[in-house]
């Protein structure tokens, strides 16, 4: 990817963060609550300078006084400097680097995404996101029961923003994946990806990108765009998919953090 091409999908990208949540107001920077308010995540800042460590404390009390789990994404193209020392010295924890990756819909091999062989379901219901929920125990995911309350509640209320795709094994759920969609946006978005640890290297991963794919595609959407992290990076990579930036979380828990 050239240049000027990574320069056009860097700045939708923003575009895209910009408009996946709520601005703060008093400062260039959104935030994205979770539904009942227990999980805050600071999605965008296009910070001065000099105001960074001013902006962070005053983020970091905020979620203390609200109780709230605050995360914070720092991506590799942010134009203020110093803001992930920043974070690190107001008491954030750096979580691991993903790499941002993107790859043309009308590019894409469909041979390389071949989802023939595998039963991949859209989810069309609130109750089968059971299955998805079931996933995520069983890879140790962080409250999926809560998680799987956010997305039917999406579901529900907004059911052209987000798709839920589910790959069986002799009818057991094994493999799942969203995907996100923003009116007016060419991006697809692919999120909460993830697969058994006992159906894990078979091509449930692969084929569950396929089925999202392809609804992209459908969607008359120009690019997938995801986060990868190390464990999904190469096989994204070997299909296509080339990085644009990174992006990495720093997490702020009140409960821990000194006073």
């Amino acid at each position: 990817m050239d240049e000027a091409v990574r320069a056009e999908v860097l700045a939708e990208l923003d575009t895209l963060r910009r408009a996946s949540g709520v601005a703060a107001g008093h400062a260039d920077l959104v935030r994205e609550y979770s539904a009942d308010g227990s999980e805050c995540r600071i999605v965008f800042a296009d910070l001065a300078d000099g105001e960074v460590g001013e902006i962070v404390r005053g983020e970091r009390e905020l979620a203390r006084s609200g109780g709230y789990t605050l995360e914070w994404k720092v991506y590799g193209h942010d134009r203020q400097r110093g803001l992930a020392a920043g974070l690190e010295a107001a008491g954030f924890e750096p979580d691991e680097e993903e790499q941002v990756l993107v790859l043309p819909v009308a590019e894409a091999s469909s041979a390389l995404f071949d989802t023939s062989g595998y039963d991949v379901r859209q989810v069309t219901d609130a109750a089968e996101l059971d299955d998805y929920a079931e996933i995520s125990r069983q890879i140790g995911r962080h409250n999926p029961d809560e998680e799987r309350r956010q997305l039917a509640r999406l579901l529900e209320e907004q059911p052209d923003v987000m798709s839920v795709h589910i790959a069986y094994a002799q009818g057991e759920p094994v493999s799942c994946g969203r995907v996100h969609f923003q009116a007016g946006s060419p991006f697809a978005e692919l999120a909460g990806a993830r697969t058994k640890t006992t159906h894990r290297r078979q091509g449930f991963f692969t084929a569950v990108v396929g089925s999202r794919l392809r609804q992209a595609g459908e969607r008359g959407c120009a690019l997938l765009v995801t986060d990868a992290l190390p464990t999904s990076e190469p096989i994204l990579r070997k299909r296509g998919f080339e990085v644009v930036t990174f992006t990495r979380p720093y997490l702020f828990e009140p409960e821990v953090l000194p006073s």
